[in-house]
């Protein structure tokens, strides 16, 4: 008999509950085999300490120390991801999407650089003609249209200053309540 035929009936020898003949073939290799008996000798080790266990006696209190000590910890927080982790997920996902898109149709990487190369530069010269066109037809306009503009992006300022508020102040607050409400309910 071999180690690892011998070793998975190592439990069974133990308990007594193997047939007669695989008694005496295991009985035959644990006489020749150093490490076999030495496997079994920590089997009843450690069948004799699960028969020997006790309940440990607690105090009364125990439930209730267990309870404060756990009410004592800090409260765990929500993990925050950063703004740039959610851009650069974003831009990962956009990149892996063009690539499966141009593998797909089977498009070249040149094609694509050429394509792109003359769309900005069509994008140039049409920015550029429409800046010249509109400085010259709305001259007498202009300081309207930047106080508008400013008017926007001060809008826009305020919208994203009071959406960091509610996240980074006003979040962290009703979580923190809800969270004692919901111990105190309990």
């Amino acid at each position: 008999m071999r180690c690892s035929s011998c070793e998975p009936l190592l439990d069974r020898y133990a308990e007594g509950t193997l047939t007669p003949r695989q008694m005496a073939d295991v009985n035959t290799h644990l006489r020749s085999c150093e490490n076999c008996r030495a496997l079994l000798d920590e089997l009843k080790v450690v069948d004799g300490l699960l028969f020997t266990t006790h309940v440990p006696d607690l105090p009364e209190n125990f439930t209730f120390a267990v309870m404060a000590e756990m009410k004592a910890l800090p409260a765990p927080r929500a993990r925050q991801h950063p703004v740039w982790s959610f851009l650069a997920l974003y831009s990962a996902a956009t990149w892996v999407a063009v690539v499966l898109a141009m593998a797909i149709t089977r498009t070249s990487p040149n094609v694509v650089f050429t394509l792109v190369a003359s769309a900005l530069s069509r994008a140039g010269a049409a920015t550029t003609a429409f800046t010249a066109g509109t400085s010259q037809s709305l001259g007498y306009t202009a300081p309207a249209l930047a106080a508008f503009g400013t008017g926007v992006l001060l809008v826009d300022i305020a919208i994203a200053a009071s959406f960091a508020t509610v996240y980074y102040v006003v979040r962290p607050r009703l979580v923190e309540q809800l969270a004692t409400s919901s111990e105190a309910s309990s």
